[in-house]
């Protein structure tokens, strides 16, 4: 029996999975996490075959929890789970260690093709994103080119957000960090992209399709 561990806060995704999960024989939901903090202390404390993990919980964003997560043990498998369907943010989850990049709403069928090959060692992504994300995959990073491929990975996160619209308080709050450090980021985004202001990164942000 395969051991899964979920980490998400919302009770009805947990939910769903375990009844796909108790739909096999050979796969078993052993343990669920509602924040990083509990992902991190089962983590520690406990060995999984496979970690599926929300992209965005309450505290640590996703991206910074699967580096955690990875810093811990390299070796476990992690599937992210997510409604956010941008490539951009799916191709920095995947560089980071995740072993796929999957919508909540996705097929059950899907999710355990995706389950079963990540279990066999395997990078799964589904139809509609095979293409870009292998293609921009095994492109070396020294090859990209665009504005947004030269920020950090907190940077790009709060970039992200900025574009879509919030505020410098509410990211700091969001990402539990003071409003100082995002204006410090914010300024270091626009330079290294050229921009001049939100509006600005908003619209390049639409364009490139990392905000719809």
């Amino acid at each position: 029996m395969r051991r899964i561990i979920i980490a998400d806060d919302h009770a009805v995704v947990r939910t769903g999975l375990q009844l796909i999960l108790n739909e096999t024989d050979d796969l078993s939901l052993c343990a669920e996490a509602t924040n990083g903090e509990e992902l991190i202390k089962l983590i520690i404390n406990d060995k999984f075959d496979l970690l599926i993990l929300d992209a965005s919980m309450p505290g640590k964003d996703g991206l910074d929890l699967l580096i955690d997560v990875k810093k811990i043990n390299p070796e476990l498998p992690v599937i992210i789970f997510t409604m956010n369907n941008d490539s951009h943010y799916a191709v920095r989850m995947i560089r980071a260690g995740a072993s796929a990049y999957i919508n909540k709403e996705t097929d059950t069928d899907l999710i355990l093709n995706a389950i079963r090959k990540v279990l066999q060692g395997k990078h799964y992504f589904l139809p509609e994103q095979s293409d870009l994300l292998e293609d921009i995959l095994n492109l070396p990073q020294s090859l990209y080119q665009l504005p947004h491929e030269q920020l950090s990975d907190r940077e790009f996160q709060i970039m992200f957000l900025l574009s879509s619209g919030l505020k410098n308080g509410e990211i700091a709050a969001k990402l539990k960090i003071s409003k100082n450090t995002v204006a410090n980021h914010r300024t270091s985004i626009l330079k290294k992209m050229n921009l001049e202001n939100n509006a600005e990164l908003t619209r390049y942000a639409i364009q490139h399709g990392i905000i719809n």
